[in-house]
């Protein structure tokens, strides 16, 4: 397939549903449990999409503090107890936003109340915690998903389709990707805590307990970043690096590596239907390296090799907007084809700029996310394909083998 066959600024087709446009989505009533930064940046993204809407937010043990942010956002009702919110009937769908440490009970409070959950990075503290929550959501027939919002940006969709192949808009129409066969991954997520509010030590992102740390902050976005050109699987062996803060006990930064195992033992020179490539990598095979931390800013790119070429996920690419694609050509060294695909954010409403706009950087994408939310529910389906519930496991096993190899104790542990 040539590149120039692609249009470079016309938003993907959402894997969820081909036929529509990217943000067109059917409407849906949100709850947010929890009031802080986060919540705020997914409230305001939900104001680009029309049919969505928030009915009520809560603060635990805090109406105060609910009120306000109830206020700022025009959302109808304010609670001082995740339980009100749970059992409000107007809510479709809950947004867990708050400490990492309660992900377990107030996911579990909102999925046995009947509801819809999205619940915000990490999707656990743990991988026993991450399939008790989703086993309970298959058993109450709710949708459930992890929050990894990156998925849904039309720069993801886009770089999904170059290196995996994707349907057109008819979904009969399969397009096959460029690279050739994946070789290698690398992704990188790092900012420095000590640069902003989250002061040293008394941060949560410094106390264990509440499942601060690195692995749980940052390490899930370069994990699902690796994990989604392997198509998901298990890698087969995982090997860590970093430092753990003695003080707190908390991880400060680490690297990973893993290897994903072939999927077949016919390399594409032996197979007949593979007259273009004459190569020894198996199907499947490849590696993926990883870094992420609080301790300083990194460049955060996510670079896809292939056999044929090369893709990258320009910064920031755990929220990105830009997409390389590098196509090689004959001989070392050699490009035969370039293009850059951009995908602007929505532009800031009104609306959004009064209520303050933002606190993180592209938080407009959440809308992307907010808006396959929407359209899974409505056909009734209970993951959305952008991220399923196998590979969320597959991540939460990862971030377990490298906590554990890092030496760091659970949120749980003395």
């Amino acid at each position: 397939m040539s590149l120039s066959a692609l249009p470079p600024s016309t938003p993907p087709p959402p894997l969820d549903d081909p036929s529509v446009g990217i943000l067109d989505c059917p409407p849906l009533r949100w709850g947010m449990l929890g009031c802080g930064r986060v919540s705020h940046d997914f409230c305001q993204a939900l104001k680009h999409l029309s049919t969505a809407s928030v009915v009520a937010c809560a603060a635990n043990g805090d109406y105060e503090k609910a009120k306000f942010f109830a206020d700022k956002h025009n959302i109808p009702n304010a609670y001082s107890s995740y339980q009100e919110l749970a059992h409000d009937p107007d809510i479709d769908i809950v947004y867990v936003g708050n400490v990492h440490s309660f992900r377990r009970t107030d996911g579990e409070l909102c999925i046995t109340a009947g509801k819809h959950v999205l619940l915000e990075k990490p999707f656990a503290c743990n991988a026993d915690d991450a399939l008790y929550l989703i086993e309970l959501a298959r058993k109450h027939k709710v949708f459930c998903m992890e929050g990894m919002w990156t998925r849904f940006f039309p720069a993801v969709e886009q770089a999904r389709r170059l290196v995996l192949g994707g349907y057109e808009s008819d979904n009969t129409t399969f397009v096959p990707g460029v690279l050739g066969a994946v070789v290698s991954v690398t992704s990188d997520f790092n900012f420095n805590a000590s640069d902003n509010d989250d002061a040293y030590p008394t941060s949560f992102l410094f106390q264990r307990n509440k499942g601060g740390g690195a692995t749980l902050m940052t390490g899930a976005y370069p994990v699902a970043a690796c994990t989604l050109f392997f198509g998901g699987r298990e890698p087969s062996s995982v090997h860590a690096v970093g430092q753990v803060d003695g003080p707190t006990g908390v991880d400060l930064q680490a690297a990973l590596t893993v290897s994903f195992p072939p999927t077949s033992d016919q390399s594409p020179a032996l197979d007949s239907s593979q007259k273009d490539e004459n190569t020894p990598k198996l199907p499947g095979a490849g590696v993926a390296t990883m870094m992420y931390g609080m301790l300083g800013e990194s460049e955060e790119v996510t670079t896809v090799v292939g056999t044929k070429g090369r893709l990258s996920i320009l910064t920031p690419c755990h929220c990105p907007t830009t997409v390389k694609v590098v196509l090689k050509a004959h001989g070392r060294g050699q490009s035969a084809e370039e293009l850059v695909y951009h995908y602007p954010l929505p532009v800031d409403t009104d609306e959004i700029k009064q209520a303050g706009g933002y606190v993180y950087p592209n938080s407009a994408g959440f809308c992307y996310e907010a808006a396959a939310v929407a359209r899974c529910i409505a056909a009734g389906k209970l993951e959305a394909p952008q991220y399923s519930l196998a590979e969320t496991m597959v991540q939460m096993k990862i971030l377990d083998q490298a906590r554990k190899q890092l030496g760091v104790k659970g949120i749980d542990e003395e």
